[in-house]
């Protein structure tokens, strides 16, 4: 067991390097011909290795559970009181308070927790907080300990769903909120993520997601997800980690 441990481990970390150096000249050469910016994809690619389908359905696994172990649950009678003074976007639960204060450059409001993705790639783990305050809908999205883009800034983003996006399948490395827009954003990191998902989060189910983030001059932003076929955008601004406060669900 522990040798055939020992050489699963190390296949994956091959096939890990092998990836990341195939994705960074990717980016750095910029676009193809057809101005895309494709994932590895066809026979022989570690998707269609039975053994890394199991890894990454064991990671999901893991993920869904420290969700359903006290972390992303919503409150319920009879668990000890939190203090608000201890939460942060990792320990958020369903039913949960995000405040989002004036100065963020976002829409100010109270917004009650509706659902929750943890995504994980190497050692980072990044929190997607699907608020809402009404009618209004945004996803919280921040990652502890590195910049989305890898830039070493530890940022928040504050983005609201776009539903006319018209993109499906691969993303190019270029893209518009919608059809026709004159805002035209630039890629700046993708990746591959597990992920584990609770409540009303408005996502395909899958254990697997691409994610894309896209930018526009130092504060504008769009993340992108692509499920499969499906992509799911948003966009919205970088957000001080200080404009942001959470309460704890009654």
């Amino acid at each position: 067991m522990t040798i055939a441990g020992a050489f699963w481990v190390g296949v994956l970390a091959a096939r890990r390097l092998r990836d990341w150096g195939d994705n960074n000249r990717a980016l750095d050469r910029g676009p193809g011909q057809d101005g895309q910016l494709a994932l590895t994809t066809g026979s022989g690619s570690p998707s269609d290795d039975p053994s890394i389908r199991r890894v990454r359905a064991r990671v999901a696994e893991r993920l869904q559970g420290s969700l359903a172990n006290g972390r992303g649950l919503a409150a319920t009678s009879g668990q000890a009181p939190r203090d608000a003074s201890d939460l942060d976007l990792d320990g958020l639960r369903v039913g949960d308070v995000v405040v989002i204060e004036a100065n963020a450059g976002a829409r100010q409001g109270d917004y009650v927790v509706e659902g929750l993705l943890r995504l994980h790639e190497g050692g980072i783990t990044t929190q997607v907080a699907v608020i809402a305050d009404g009618e209004v809908r945004r996803w919280l999205i921040g990652s502890h300990g590195r910049g989305l883009d890898s830039s070493g800034a530890d940022e928040w983003f504050v983005v609201e769903p776009v539903a006319d996006h018209g993109l499906a399948g691969e993303p190019p490395r270029n893209v518009q909120p919608r059809p026709g827009s004159a805002r035209v954003y630039a890629l700046a990191r993708r990746g591959q993520a597990s992920v584990a998902a609770l409540g009303d989060h408005g996502r395909p189910s899958s254990s697997r997601v691409g994610t894309y983030l896209y930018r526009l001059g130092t504060r504008d932003v769009i993340w992108l997800e692509r499920w499969g076929n499906e992509v799911v955008m948003g966009e919205g601004c970088v957000v001080a980690r200080h404009a942001i406060s959470f309460l704890p669900g009654s």
